[in-house]
């Protein structure tokens, strides 16, 4: 709809009601697309099937974005939006009680596990997801030095190593590896992480 203004003018007409929405609609098909991409793979997961799955059409899957666009959001919206799956100032604090911490880290990981393999597999045929994947990596690295470097258990500029580390252990690869290749039970994997962890911290401080 279009309002005239004044000397002939004429300005859109936004109606909230029509934007939220819109907004409900790109909520419901990114969470329908997350949920395939986890059941199937992302290569096993077609737009159509997107759009059938979620009950739109064709056009409206298009509109709130590829493909690519539809996975990024997802995975977004799960694990990298999860406050207690990325607990740093508890993980890497002084008076952590790392086990039960840990524990919060890997159900986050467990939980988002299979949305992160689409993710994995897209990001390699995908240069627009492969940048944001390493740009996630970059951001986490820097996330784990400043706290290492605010909670004193590294000398500032020194952390890198350390921040690999811990980075490293925490990660969907080394879980994905430790509970799915090798066969580790869940709980094996944070109570050996917990101790890798506690371990890196007092090489950190040594």
């Amino acid at each position: 709809m279009t309002i005239p203004e004044s000397g002939g003018a004429r300005r859109r007409y936004e109606s909230p009601v029509r934007e939220a929405r819109a907004r409900r609609t790109r909520e419901h098909v990114v969470a329908t697309a997350g949920r395939l991409f986890a059941e199937r793979g992302y290569a096993g997961t077609s737009v159509r099937q997107i759009a059938a799955a979620a009950g739109v059409s064709l056009e409206t899957v298009t509109q709130a974005g590829r493909k690519a666009d539809l996975l990024l959001a997802a995975f977004r919206g799960g694990f990298a939006g999860d406050p207690d799956a990325v607990n740093l100032d508890a993980l890497v604090g002084p008076a952590a009680d790392l086990p039960v911490v840990v524990g919060r880290v890997a159900e986050g990981v467990r939980r988002s596990l299979p949305i992160w393999r689409a993710f994995t597999t897209a990001a390699m045929a995908d240069p627009a997801v492969a940048a944001v994947r390493a740009e996630l990596a970059v951001a986490r690295r820097t996330e784990i030095v400043a706290r290492l470097e605010a909670a004193g258990l590294a000398p500032a500029g020194d952390s890198g190593r350390l921040a690999d580390a811990i980075g490293l252990l925490t990660s969907h690869e080394a879980y994905d590896h430790l509970t799915a290749v090798c066969g580790w039970p869940h709980e094996e994997y944070v109570a050996w992480t917990a101790a890798a962890i506690r371990a890196q911290l007092t090489l950190g401080r040594s």
